[in-house]
């Protein structure tokens, strides 16, 4: 699982993995579960925008979802 802003196509995390120099950005994934979230510690209005949770599966599978930092 990989979760990317779409803001500027930025690969965020790979599995439990980050690839962003933000450390704000935190991928989890619980056990025995196909449960995956992305956690985004102390939220700023920049980071308002569209996220993709996207499965490498063929075909490729995709989530889009909005955030809203008010």
């Amino acid at each position: 699982v990989s979760w990317v802003r779409h803001r500027d196509i930025h690969l965020l995390t790979v599995g439990v993995d980050t690839y962003t120099s933000d450390q704000r950005f935190v991928a989890s994934h619980y056990p025995r579960t196909e449960e995956w979230t992305l956690e985004v510690k102390y939220p700023q209005r920049r980071d308002s925008g569209i996220y993709e949770c996207q499965v490498s599966t063929t075909p490729p599978i995709g989530h889009s979802m909005h955030l809203s930092v008010v």
